[in-house]
């Protein structure tokens, strides 16, 4: 039986056998190469199983997609747009997706192929247990953030988020599935932005909406709004104030600035969205902001998966009413470990994850430290190195970004010099400084949003249609853009790892101090940090970094000052694309 496939990622037919086929059958027809294990049940896209791939025992899921959805010629269309880009994004806060597959013979049949993972769903957390409290509401958001920002790295937005799409690991890494399953707002009612009850489709303004929305439920237990009926949802939205005083104080701006009720009022992008709440959290629980909330979802987590799964009536798609936690805490049931942890409340919702994690069959990973001992961990030991702790790490992304030289950044700056803000693409160059795209925008002359492009010593600036080429030394935007590049440049990271003091790290979130003498009289980008010592008066720069699996960069954190200057920059999209060229300059 022949199918037809989007574009996998690189490796994964390595993984993977096309032809033969599954033993169970789901309505006459099952993807070749698979044995189903179990019905995992399912929701509005269709019915879910896990299964394992014959050749290598790989286990997966499966959605089969409902036969309402396979008849919508405009629907499918389009989401084999979104597989084929979702094939080829490998994101540490987004679940893969392996394959999309379709049946040619005239019986038909659609499918997708999907990560196996392991952990709960967020609305299985937030039913069983209640709210989950400012840090991991943060760290539950920020996930999410970088997920969607992924995505638009990739020119995919989600369109369908709400809790039930957001899966939380054992080790409180918050993930999103489902992407590009959006199927108009009464499917998710509660986080469906005003404009989509008037028609408009899905766009990252939406998705930012959506996730401001399960941030209220993360931190009150419930949606931001309640409703009956489409009209009274979508009056709801686009009407209802939104009930920030019913959230801490210091995140009522973060939360007003997502449920903004016109689009352009919101954030312009998930990683704008990301630094706006870095500075909030920082400034409202400090810079380990992140460590601890991730610890605390790492809790919930288990928790939840310990915990009998809600009654079904119990549970209403508003997220009104949550589950009191059952008798007997943590050992409830019987102490029993749930396998398909986050199915119940998945298809009562009418909320179909993208991937089901499990808690079981493979070894789990280890908890990350409590919240409380975050501070006083003692540091990882780390290879011995002719340098500084951080030394081996460095020599590994170096290794890794050789390989995918490219990625998409947003960049802010914050502090009493002011604020700068920047969001582009850079390209590595073997032997140069790398080469910067981007939209950007400081104070002064530089208030308004400008474009400029950094290749070496030149910088381009676009004066209306026309671009002009400078020096990067020249004052205003080519300065300002050298300045990004400098800032959360791969090299000016690996020289600061290299000359850390002290480094710790638990999981892929590392922590550390370096010298900001030494990286001031750094050839190419230790301009930035000798200005960082002069205005802010301080000798060590602390810094917060986290990797993907494959130690490429996520994200950066510096900080310098006791009235703290803050710069922190996001990487996605890591990939290997042809270099940021020269535009055409006047004469």
């Amino acid at each position: 039986m022949s199918v037809s496939r989007a574009a996998a990622p690189p490796g994964f037919h390595r993984r993977r056998r096309i032809g033969g086929m599954a033993h169970t059958v789901v309505d006459g027809w099952t993807v070749p190469g698979f044995t189903h294990e179990r019905d995992l049940g399912g929701g509005p896209a269709g019915r879910v199983v896990l299964a394992v791939d014959d050749m290598t025992q790989t286990k997966v899921a499966i959605r089969y997609l409902d036969k309402r959805l396979e008849s919508d010629e405009a629907l499918l269309s389009r989401y084999r747009m979104v597989a084929r880009r979702l094939s080829q994004l490998e994101d540490p806060n987004v679940v893969d997706l392996f394959d999309f597959v379709e049946n040619p013979s005239p019986s038909g049949g659609t499918a997708i192929v999907m990560e196996r993972a392991e952990g709960v769903s967020l609305r299985r957390i937030l039913a069983s247990r209640g709210p989950a409290g400012p840090l991991a509401a943060l760290s539950a958001l920020g996930g999410v953030l970088l997920g969607l920002a992924a995505g638009e790295g990739r020119e995919v937005v989600h369109g369908a988020l709400r809790p039930s799409n957001v899966m939380v690991a054992p080790d409180g890494e918050a993930r999103l599935t489902d992407f590009g399953l959006g199927f108009g707002p009464t499917a998710g009612p509660a986080y469906a932005a005003p404009e989509l009850w008037e028609g408009a489709p899905p766009s990252v303004a939406s998705d930012l909406y959506a996730a401001a929305a399960v941030f209220f439920e993360c931190l009150t237990g419930r949606p931001p709004f309640s409703a009956r009926g489409n009209s009274g949802w979508a009056k709801a939205h686009r009407e209802t104030p939104v009930p920030v005083d019913q959230v801490p104080g210091p995140l009522r701006d973060v939360l007003a600035h997502g449920l903004a009720k016109e689009p352009e009022k919101r954030p312009a992008s998930a990683a704008d969205f990301a630094a706006e709440l870095e500075e909030a959290a920082v400034a409202a629980y400090g810079p380990s902001w992140e460590a601890q909330g991730r610890g605390r979802l790492a809790e919930l987590v288990k928790e939840a998966a310990a915990a009998p799964e809600p009654a079904p009536s119990r549970i209403r798609i508003t997220g009104q009413n949550r589950v009191s936690a059952p008798s007997g805490g943590r050992g409830g049931g019987g102490g029993r470990r749930w396998a398909l942890v986050g199915l119940a409340t998945v298809v009562v919702v009418g909320g179909g994850a993208g991937a089901y994690f499990t808690m079981g069959g493979k070894k789990e990973t280890a908890d990350p430290p409590h919240p409380s001992q975050v501070a006083t961990t003692a540091p990882t030991a780390q290879p011995s190195a002719p340098k500084g702790p951080g030394t081996a790490l460095a020599a590994q992304i170096r290794e890794a970004t050789g390989r995918t030289p490219a990625a998409s950044f947003s960049f802010r700056r914050t502090g009493p010099g002011g604020n700068v803000t920047a969001h582009g693409t850079f390209t590595l160059v073997n032997g140069a400084e790398p080469s910067y795209a981007m939209q950007l925008s400081g104070s002064g002359e530089t208030k308004r949003l400008g474009r400029a492009i950094v290749i070496g010593g030149n910088a381009y600036v676009r004066a209306g249609k026309v671009w002009r080429q400078v020096p990067v030394t020249a004052k205003g935007y080519p300065a300002l853009a050298a300045q990004i590049r400098s800032a959360g440049s791969v090299s000016a990271l690996t020289a600061m790892l290299e000359n850390a003091a002290r480094l710790q790290h638990t999981g892929t979130l590392y922590q550390g101090t370096a010298p900001l003498g030494v990286l001031g009289g750094q050839p190419g980008f230790g301009g930035l940090y000798a200005d960082l010592a002069r205005t802010s008066g301080a000798q060590d720069i602390t810094f917060y970094l986290r990797v993907d699996k494959m130690n490429r960069p996520l994200q950066l954190k510096l900080r310098a000052g006791a009235k703290p200057h803050w710069l922190l920059t996001n990487y996605t999209d890591w990939a290997r694309k042809p270099p940021i060229a020269a535009p055409k300059t006047s004469a």
